[in-house]
């Protein structure tokens, strides 16, 4: 199988006034699955419509992704996930509005965040999708609902359901400390130990949505860990551990504005690939405690690395040095390139490489170094033409660190 890549392009003949050279392209399609470019309010020829309008860029990035999936032999029914990225709570009400009239009777999962910043400061929301084409008995869908019915929400009536189950994948929506009917929330303030009971409820709700759909922690290979304060990650980390046990997934960890509500302390994504009878390769096994043995004690086990069949997963890569180096304390740049070496490193031990990525995603702690950091990746990813979403986050694993990448990679055979 190889990855097909739709409308490539390099920043500099895309952005003029910028010096930015990164070949990217809008939609990886990599047999039956569609990685696609974060979605924004620029139009294809990237102009931007709406300036100051959340719903009319929320309008204008479904109008791609229509087009977009389209052109990869794909549809707005095959959408499985949207995460919904605003820089506001305020533009939530018409910017889902605005995605449900697209998506009318389609039901995904999706994850909501709040986040400090965007690529350019006009922009106000961003979308990520994630499509798979589904074989000839479509998609099993569970726990359909309307967002109208959820927590008294009003404004908003949109389709959506818990999990989404394809061929070879699932796909949860985000779990914060909110009841399965949406009823009540787990935590009554924003106190780390509030943190703790929300990841604790999230997690169990996890649990029970992935048994209904036929699987276990055994099959997640990554998370996606939100908290609203660098305060609760020693605690929801530690639940986390205690939930997740031996399993080892890969993670990410970052720090976000905000959620859906205000009372929203913590929020995570799984990605999960079904094992069907062959366990996942999980390589690079660590306890945090003894890995990071100066850190909080967070008492979790994860991994590197894990190999799913074709999908490769990684930790989220920082500047973080290995045995011997230096820290490039405040040197986004530099941290950048030594996140980009340890991500071909990781690819190349699970029998992968550069190439193989689909979709780059990377978090800057602020604008100001949005520029370096895409210097340091350009030349890694020279014709490689990945997907990509940036986006400026406000903190992450610890105050050193200004950037963090993950990258979606599947294995071409």
């Amino acid at each position: 199988m190889k990855i097909e890549r739709f409308r490539k392009f390099n920043t500099k003949d895309v952005y003029p006034g910028q010096t930015l050279e990164n070949d990217m392209s809008m939609v990886a399609k990599a047999g039956n699955r569609i990685f696609m470019r974060g979605q924004t309010g620029l139009n294809l020829d990237q102009n931007m419509v709406g300036a100051e309008d959340a719903a009319a860029q929320a309008d204008q990035a479904m109008r791609n992704v229509k087009t977009l999936l389209e052109e990869a032999g794909s549809s707005l029914e095959h959408i499985c996930k949207v995460t919904t990225y605003i820089t506001d709570r305020a533009y939530r009400v018409p910017v889902y509005s605005t995605v449900a009239k697209h998506l009318k009777d389609t039901a995904t999962v999706g994850t909501g965040l709040v986040v400090k910043g965007l690529a350019t400061p006009q922009m106000k929301v961003e979308l990520d999708i994630e499509a798979v084409i589904p074989s000839a008995g479509g998609h099993e869908k569970f726990r359909l609902f309307n967002t109208e019915n959820w927590f008294n929400q009003t404004g908003v009536t949109r389709n959506s359901c818990m999990v989404v189950r394809t061929d070879d994948e699932i796909y949860l929506r985000g779990q914060t400390g909110a009841t399965l009917d949406g009823s009540r929330n787990a935590g009554s303030g924003h106190r780390p130990e509030d943190a703790a009971e929300q990841a604790d409820l999230a997690m169990r709700n996890a649990w029970a949505l992935l048994e209904e759909a036929g699987a276990s922690f055994d099959d997640v290979c990554k998370l996606r860990v939100y908290i609203g304060d660098r305060a609760y990650r020693e605690p929801v980390y530690q639940v986390l551990g205690r939930h997740l046990g031996d399993t080892y997934p890969c993670s990410t960890g970052l720090i976000v504005r905000g959620f859906a509500r205000p009372e929203i302390l913590f929020e995570i994504d799984m990605a999960i690939t079904l094992a069907k009878g062959t366990p996942h390769a999980r390589l690079y096994k660590f306890d945090t405690d003894d890995e990071y043995p100066d850190g909080p004690k967070l008492g979790s086990r994860f991994c590197k690395t894990v190999v799913a069949g074709d999908r490769v997963y990684l930790w989220g890569q920082t500047g973080t040095p290995t045995a011997g180096e230096e820290f490039a304390h405040g040197d986004a740049g530099a941290q950048a390139d030594h996140a980009m070496r340890t991500i071909k490193d990781l690819l190349a031990s699970a029998g992968s490489s550069l190439d193989d990525i689909c979709k780059i995603t990377i978090y800057i702690a602020d604008r100001a170094y949005r520029d370096a950091v895409y210097q340091a990746v350009g030349p890694y990813l020279k014709g490689v033409h990945p997907v990509g979403t940036g986006l400026i986050v406000d903190g992450f694993a610890s105050p050193e660190i200004l950037v963090e990448i993950d990258v979606d990679a599947v294995i071409q055979r």
